[in-house]
């Protein structure tokens, strides 16, 4: 990697919050919050062999957290953002092209995740709905789990060690581990599943 790959005031600011890693061309980063943990990320990294960066966005507003566990290569044309009071703890592995992360309140990412493009993880609706359920609750990703493209993560699930979610499923329910899930919404497809 050289200097010249860089964007050096995004690496900057990251480094300024307390954070390891790096920042490439393409992310504006904005971080009122903190950075903590042993960990390090790679921020709108791209494919090997490619010269494209898309535009992302990694915000963390005042009063959040981001907390660095592992080692996590969040890759171009992403998009973190962590509310005011929201704490986001990623482990080791990572977010592929196009990933969406709204975190308000609690989403935890295990470690040896690999989450493909255009995946969207929320934990929250935003807005309240009479006599609905509350508006935010925690998301918790297990190790080893694989999330396939444009699969879609809502508040409230746990996704157990070694599961893995099919390209497409809406999860709104729980999913168990080493269990495989799909559809809309998602339910089991084959339980007692190994990937490599």
């Amino acid at each position: 990697m050289l200097l010249r790959d860089l964007n050096l005031r995004g690496t900057l600011a990251l480094r300024r919050a307390g954070g390891r890693g790096s920042v490439y061309p393409g992310m504006k980063v904005r971080i009122d919050g903190r950075v903590d943990g042993p960990g390090w990320m790679q921020v709108g990294a791209q494919w090997p062999g490619s010269r494209m960066y898309l535009p992302g966005q990694l915000h963390v507003a005042g009063g959040g957290q981001l907390i660095l566990n592992g080692g996590m290569r969040i890759f171009t044309g992403s998009r973190i953002v962590v509310d005011g009071g929201g704490v986001l703890t990623l482990g080791g592995g990572y977010l592929n092209i196009g990933t969406r992360i709204s975190c308000f309140r609690e989403i935890t990412i295990g470690d040896d995740v690999a989450i493909a493009d255009d995946v969207l993880i929320r934990d929250s609706d935003s807005h309240d709905i009479v006599g609905g359920r509350p508006s935010a609750a925690p998301i918790r990703i297990g190790n080893h789990v694989w999330i396939g493209a444009r699969a879609t993560i809502l508040k409230g699930v746990t996704v157990g060690d070694g599961a893995v979610i099919a390209a497409g499923a809406v999860v709104t329910k729980d999913v168990a581990a080493g269990t495989l899930v799909g559809g809309v919404p998602a339910v089991p497809l084959k339980a007692e599943i190994e990937w490599v």
